[in-house]
């Protein structure tokens, strides 16, 4: 994890001095007297509240960890959203409890964050898998001794505790190797532990909460938006006249058109629709597309998409999509709780479904950005990365600001206006050679720049390119397959 700010540290090495006290607990004793000081942290889930004023409203800032393991949501009023860690990898979580992974490698410096704020490295279970603890002498701090250890994970950063010998409770924590320094302050009693309520990071306020709770149910990592199918999955015919996936669908009982769109950061509903359902308000929110505006987000559901159930969800309503022919549209909230795939050629979509046959597939790392998924690739020579956009007419359509800096990429032979949520637009349209997508190279292809294009990465792969494959989309394990 890379902090944006480094600002003076507490302290730095050449500051630790050794110490010349008398002689300090073996390692075991010293171990053992820390677990009897805080209570077994490391097994035992904590849930912990703070609240800021922002204006005239408070934002609830929620974390729930077990171990290595945590969610940090930040709240207002019912809308709820953050980022959860599984130990390994971080992901985003949205207003849905959807999680999608923030990059496709470990976090091993909050992971070995964690394992201090958790006292996972006091555990029974921590020495095993090259794991362990090794003493570090005594060392002194402003004038005042510290125990000093080293905490080893092979998956974490290497970290320095510091532990007051009088209360045998962490005061300092420090990656080895860098130059952020952590005090865990402000020791309370709570049910039989003693527990940090404020944590700073060189000197400034990292966490400061009000309440501390340990619980007695298991860690839930994020539920998400989870499909129950009545049967095996089945494919859902979409509609042929149309590029994008457009497709029958009901929610809250009422049978509308669906448009499976993956530039959507989670679900979406027609003003028309959210007024037929008479579906409460629960917050506001801005959206954004080829023009934005500030609109609601409302309680709605079921949805029934062929013989697959979501439960009631958070949809934003969006005043100008029943001008395209559909009420609903269907982003992050489906595509990243379970694996979809999108057959063109047969004009179908399938939810529930297995990976494409490994043969005649090509895999494409997913990254996300705001939960949209993003891909690596060339157009011609020139490196880009694009939003893989099912609910983008276009072959491939680039952002205005990414065109401007590489214009020279294609020259525009036709123009044609194009419309999206909050606007209309021009898009230019020319042709490029070639575009290489996951090493597939796919000879030439029309693109496009649309003038007030906005939102993810430097443009779009849109529904006409996507529609040259079988595409399945698979975000849990950060991954687009590709078959011709």
């Amino acid at each position: 994890m890379a902090f944006a700010v480094r600002t003076a540290l507490l302290f730095v090495a050449a500051a630790l001095l050794l110490g010349a006290r008398g002689p300090r607990d073996p390692l075991p004793a010293l171990l053992a007297r820390m677990r009897a000081a805080a209570g077994p942290v490391w097994r035992t889930q904590f849930v912990s509240v703070s609240r800021v004023a922002v204006g005239d409203a408070t934002t609830v800032v929620e974390s729930d960890g077990s171990g290595l393991r945590f969610t940090l949501r930040h709240c207002v009023s019912q809308l709820c959203q953050g980022t959860y860690f599984d130990g390994t990898r971080l992901y985003s979580v949205d207003v849905n409890d959807t999680a999608v992974p923030q990059s496709q490698r470990g976090e091993p410096y909050l992971r070995a964050l964690r394992s201090i704020a958790s006292l996972t490295f006091l555990g029974s279970g921590f020495a095993r898998d090259g794991r362990h603890v090794d003493d570090g002498g005594t060392v002194m701090l402003g004038g005042k001794p510290y125990d000093r250890l080293f905490v080893v994970d092979p998956q974490a950063i290497a970290m320095e505790v510091f532990v007051d010998p009088h209360t045998a409770l962490v005061r300092y924590a420090r990656d080895v190797d860098g130059d952020d320094t952590f005090a865990y302050l402000h020791y309370r009693d709570v049910d039989g532990y003693r527990v940090p309520f404020e944590v700073r990071r060189n000197g400034h306020v990292l966490e400061r909460y009000d309440d501390r709770t340990p619980v007695v149910a298991p860690f839930v990592p994020p539920a998400g938006f989870k499909p129950v199918f009545d049967g095996a999955p089945r494919p859902i015919h979409t509609e042929a006249s149309l590029a994008i996936p457009v497709f029958r669908c009901s929610l809250g009982g009422v049978t509308v058109r669906c448009l499976l769109d993956s530039g959507n950061s989670g679900l979406s509903i027609s003003s028309e629709l959210a007024s037929r359902l008479d579906a409460p308000v629960v917050g506001s929110f801005h959206v954004s597309g080829l023009g934005g505006y500030a609109t609601q987000v409302v309680r709605a559901g079921p949805l029934r998409i062929g013989n697959a159930s979501f439960p009631s969800a958070y949809y934003v309503v969006l005043d100008d999509i029943k001008r395209f022919g559909y009420d609903v549209v269907l982003g992050a909230d489906v595509l990243g709780n379970t694996r979809v795939e999108l057959d063109a050629a047969h004009h179908v979509v399938l939810l529930g479904a297995h990976a494409l046959p490994s043969g005649t597939t090509t895999r494409v790392p997913l990254a996300f950005d705001n939960f949209i998924p993003v891909v690596n690739v060339r157009l011609g020579a020139l490196a880009a990365k694009l939003a893989v956009d099912t609910g983008d007419e276009s072959n491939i359509n680039l952002g205005s600001a990414f065109y401007a800096k590489h214009s020279s990429l294609f020259a525009a032979t036709e123009e044609r206006a194009v419309g999206g949520v909050g606007g209309s637009s021009i898009e230019k349209i020319g042709t490029i050679p070639s575009v290489t997508i996951g090493g597939l190279d796919t000879g030439p292809q029309s693109i496009g720049m649309t003038e007030t294009l906005r939102g993810t990465a430097s443009g779009h792969l849109g529904a006409q390119f996507l529609a040259n494959f079988r595409v399945l989309f698979d975000y849990a394990n950060s991954e687009l397959q590709l078959s011709p």
